[in-house]
């Protein structure tokens, strides 16, 4: 009996976190809600190519908002008219979800 209670615990204690993973964004759904953010804003003429050492580090909840501000880290190769252009991405960005899909905002 006390086994079977143990493992009700630890499968409880493992839904409960994995809900709370949902809080926030996936690098690959970080990585998607940048681009679109970054596309919309450049128009055609700058188009995201890649990501180099992404990392989303420090996720809170936003203070002033909703959603979760998130330490982004690594680089982003920019295609600008046709010239790939690597910038580094080392700041702050505020991610937020709506009908399940990620939003990135400037904090």
């Amino acid at each position: 009996m006390t086994i079977l209670r143990n493992a009700a615990l630890v499968l409880s204690a493992a839904f409960t976190l994995s809900a709370c993973g949902s809080n926030e964004p996936s690098e690959s759904d970080a990585q998607k809600a940048i681009t679109a953010k970054f596309e919309g804003a450049m128009g055609s003429a700058v188009r995201v190519q890649e990501y180099r050492d992404f990392a989303l580090s420090g996720c809170r909840q936003s203070e002033t908002t909703d959603g979760v501000v998130c330490d982004v880290g690594g680089s982003i190769v920019l295609d600008i008219a046709g010239t790939p252009q690597v910038r580094p991405f080392t700041e702050p960005v505020r991610f937020s979800k709506a009908s399940g899909t990620w939003t990135a905002h400037r904090p």
